[in-house]
């Protein structure tokens, strides 16, 4: 943690399901971060902790939940429409758990 990083060529990002970059703004700030971001970038600023339990967002965006899927490892949170990765990848869930993760089936 406390490390900061600097994505560049990320106006494709803009064009998907939902606008990515903007998404990606929206739930790493739930989660304490700091974001700027521009129309191909994104700076994320260092953070000491991450806030627990956030319900993170997925926009109807498999690729959303996919993506934050592994901060549980860090701390608990909740994935919103957690069922939209069977877009793409319909075991998903279950392969994470045969690799150890916790996951209420409730919300699957």
């Amino acid at each position: 943690m406390g490390l900061e990083c600097d994505l560049t060529g990320l106006h494709t990002l803009k064009i998907k399901e939902t606008d990515r970059l903007v998404a990606l703004k929206t739930e790493i700030e739930k989660l304490g971060g700091d974001v700027n971001i521009t129309s191909d970038t994104l700076r994320l600023s260092g953070s000491k902790e991450i806030n627990k339990n956030v319900t993170i967002a997925t926009y109807n965006d498999h690729r959303m939940a996919m993506a934050f899927a592994p901060l549980a490892l860090r701390v608990p949170l909740e994935i919103e429409a957690a069922e939209v990765v069977s877009k793409s990848y319909p075991t998903f869930w279950d392969d994470l758990k045969a690799i150890g993760f916790q996951i209420n089936e409730k919300y699957i």
